[in-house]
């Protein structure tokens, strides 16, 4: 968290607001933003950032997966990675960010970071960037479907979830669409991923796309601290049939709800819907 439809929202958000625009000067409260390194700061990184960042011109702001670009006209590019508790929010400095991006038009955005988990990286042709390089196929995109996740799936012995989970071969899904594209399609969510039926995976492959098209919809969700780059939260929240929902009932069968881990993580399911 945040996962694609999260991250899209800020994208969609930031796209309206910041291209054209410069940036003027870049504050760094907390070196580990750049580095990853909570313990050891390093004060050449945040000089070499500061230097490459500032006096960029916004082209575009894009996403990959779980990561948001803001590209410049000069062909450089910060990478931002929200990881847990990130935010990317246009507002005025309250002391609290990582990182403060002051822009042209009086426009500051600031990475807010409760956790001290997410990052941001400046580079050069950011489609090469190792991070992005290494990036599985887009849900959302046009090329998406029962073909393309049939290739991905074909052989694999793990369990369907944390395949989905795999961002070398998914990008953008994280626990919570998993979860609820899991719970539509029918399917367990500890099947081996390479048992499931062609029919079952163009069923999935489909549920996949919709939980993520109708969570942008919807802005996002916020069951944390998932804001977008208003400060606003989503409402996709209101929607979830299972996610963080065991114990309760099912909204299309009315069994009881149940949670297992998989992959280290906490996943719901129905198990009369789900098989």
């Amino acid at each position: 968290m945040p996962e694609l439809p999260e991250v899209e929202t800020i994208r969609r958000d930031l796209a309206r607001l910041l291209p054209g625009r410069t940036l003027l000067n870049v504050s760094v409260a907390d070196p580990a933003a750049l580095t990853g390194h909570r313990t050891r700061p390093d004060p050449a990184a945040v000089a070499d950032f500061i230097r490459r960042a500032e006096g960029g011109t916004v082209r575009e702001i894009r996403r990959r997966g779980k990561y948001l670009i803001m590209e410049f006209t000069d062909g450089g590019a910060i990478l931002f990675h929200l990881r847990m508790t990130g935010q990317l929010i246009v507002s005025q400095p309250d002391g609290s960010e990582r990182l403060r991006l002051g822009f042209s038009g009086g426009r500051t955005l600031c990475f807010r970071d409760r956790r001290r988990l997410g990052e941001a990286l400046f580079c050069r042709d950011w489609r090469e960037h190792p991070r992005i390089a290494g990036l599985g196929a887009e849900p959302l995109n046009g090329g998406w479907g029962a073909e393309a996740l049939g290739k991905i799936l074909r052989g694999r012995t793990a369990p369907i979830h944390p395949v989905l989970l795999n961002q070398k071969l998914v990008s953008g899904i994280g626990n919570i669409y998993a979860t609820e594209a899991l719970h539509r399609a029918g399917i367990l969510p500890d099947r081996p991923a390479g048992k499931i039926r062609r029919g079952e995976i163009a069923v999935l492959a489909g549920a996949v796309r919709d939980v993520l098209a109708r969570s942008v919809r919807n802005r996002g969700t916020s069951m944390d601290t998932y804001v977008d780059a208003l400060g606003r939260k989503g409402r996709s929240q209101l929607f979830t049939a299972v996610y963080g929902k065991a114990g309760g009932d099912c909204p299309a069968c009315h069994a009881k709800i149940r949670k297992k881990i998989l992959g280290g993580r906490g996943v719901s399911y129905c198990p009369g819907c789900q098989r």
